[in-house]
């Protein structure tokens, strides 16, 4: 009974410290990923909302200049409807017996760049930061300030692999550089995993050898 119940003590010790190893390399779950394209239509979202806040709510009605050019023109509707969202009726033409305060945006350029590659865990995917960025210039009549400038950036974190279903051949600007994996992250962590597990081993060997 002796053995059996050191037996079992040993091989509950051994597994309680491979468990740990594996939870150490489990990969959190995570939400499906935006494409790029997507990330700049939330891009657009949060410009229309800044502008939107500094409109007086007693103002339902603006009138729309869109100067997005060939590249952003995509972005057009996107656009209205956010500020239709908000409330506010879209004018093409002011009538002649009213005097409609206007909104003017000029995008001037938009794109993605990635951040430093890294791994999730020992044997983990590789993930790498996500920055997308739209600037450029709008004016509303709504205050005596010139033209503002803005630049809205949105940064998250996505796997590499998933790169080629994010970016869009169609639109230049959803592409980016990758840069590679660092020498020492890839060299370095198999040989701390390879350690780790010999280190479990003679953990393990030790303790049912006593």
């Amino acid at each position: 009974m002796k053995f059996v119940s050191k037996y079992l003590f040993c091989c509950g010790k051994f597994f309680f410290l491979f468990l740990i190893l594996i939870l150490l390399n489990t990969p959190d779950i995570e939400s499906q990923t935006k494409t790029n394209l997507d990330v700049f239509y939330l891009l657009t979202d949060s410009l229309v909302d800044q502008i939107n806040s500094e409109i007086p709510e007693s103002e339902k009605k603006i009138l729309l200049t869109l100067n997005l050019g060939q590249t952003y023109s995509l972005f057009s509707n996107n656009i209205k409807e956010r500020f239709e969202k908000n409330e506010k009726e879209i004018l093409e033409q002011p009538p002649d017996e009213l005097s409609i305060p206007h909104v003017d945006i000029v995008m001037e350029g938009a794109g993605v760049e990635y951040g430093e590659m890294f791994r999730d865990g020992w044997f983990g995917s590789h993930f790498i930061q996500r920055y997308s960025t739209i600037f450029g210039k709008y004016l509303q009549s709504f205050s005596e300030s010139d033209k503002k400038e803005f630049e809205i950036t949105r940064m998250d974190t996505v796997r590499v692999e998933d790169i080629k279903f994010l970016e869009n051949e169609s639109f230049p600007f959803t592409k980016g550089t990758i840069p590679s994996e660092s020498f020492l992250s890839g060299f370095a962590e198999p040989l701390i995993a390879i350690g780790t597990a010999a280190a479990v081993i003679v953990i393990f060997f030790t303790v049912r050898s006593e």
